[in-house]
């Protein structure tokens, strides 16, 4: 009897030990007080937009951007201020050829101003080919040049624009434009840059902004057309000069012989 009871012991402590082990009761990690323990997070994902094509008839970012200085002045260079101006983005066109195909361009942007109390306007421009122009204000006299361009062609580069206009207070005859066309100059003349001085109505000294001695001594003969008197250099002597009727004011013009 004492046999089998030892017998029924050994039997309900291997029972036991079965029980322990089935439980979880090992040398493994226990899991943290307070709550169970969680999943680690793992490292969030970058959201990338999908790339998106530009609207119709919009301008792509430009490389590089430049500026475009327009000034509005007379003939003489003084400041005109308070002047409406803009320049107009033409494309396709490019600006390094420094041309701008007729009626193969549209205006892609276009940027308006006015100008300041020093006759200027600035305009920041991304690269490219540009027409500029102005409304002229009431009581002025814009001179009449055709179409004006610009080319912006690298980083940071500043272009200047001129808007010109006649003197004021000269008299209508003494209208550049005026004198140019009476004179039938070349297309070449009629484009640059005029500067008409010492007029009177009668008689006047003009002068182009172009290679070489341009000057000229005109004269305007019983309210007709303007006529050259003199082209520069010339060897009329003051006193053939001033049997021809030239004023004394044009006496520094003539060589004394």
């Amino acid at each position: 009897m004492r046999a089998l009871g030892i017998v029924r012991m050994a039997m309900v402590l291997a029972a036991v030990a079965a029980t322990v082990v089935a439980c979880g009761g090992g040398d493994g990690p226990a899991p943290p007080s307070g709550g169970s323990s969680a999943p680690a997070a793992s490292p969030a994902t970058p959201v990338v937009s999908p790339a998106t094509s530009l609207p119709p008839n919009t301008i792509p970012p430009a490389v590089g951007f430049g500026a475009i200085m327009l000034r509005t002045v007379t003939l003489s260079g003084a400041a005109v201020p308070d002047v409406p101006v803009h320049i107009s983005l033409r494309q396709p066109c490019d600006p390094a050829r420094l041309d701008i195909p007729v009626g193969e361009t549209r205006e892609a942007l276009r940027q308006d101003a006015v100008t300041d109390a020093t006759g200027s306007a600035v305009f920041t421009a991304p690269l490219g080919c540009y027409q500029f122009g102005m409304r002229a204000p009431a009581g002025t006299s814009p001179v009449p040049e055709g179409m004006h361009s610009a080319f912006v062609v690298e980083s940071g580069q500043v272009v200047t624009g001129l808007l010109r206009f006649q003197e004021p207070g000269l008299p209508p005859t003494c209208a550049t434009e005026t004198i140019v066309r009476d004179l039938d100059v070349s297309a070449e003349f009629r484009a640059a840059r005029t500067l008409v001085s010492e007029c009177d109505g009668a008689w006047a000294v003009i002068a182009w902004d172009l290679p070489g001695d341009t000057q000229r001594i005109v004269r305007r003969a019983n309210a007709g057309p303007w006529t050259t008197y003199a082209v520069f250099p010339h060897d009329i002597c003051w006193a053939e000069a001033m049997a021809d009727g030239v004023p004394d004011r044009l006496r520094k013009y003539f060589p004394i012989c």
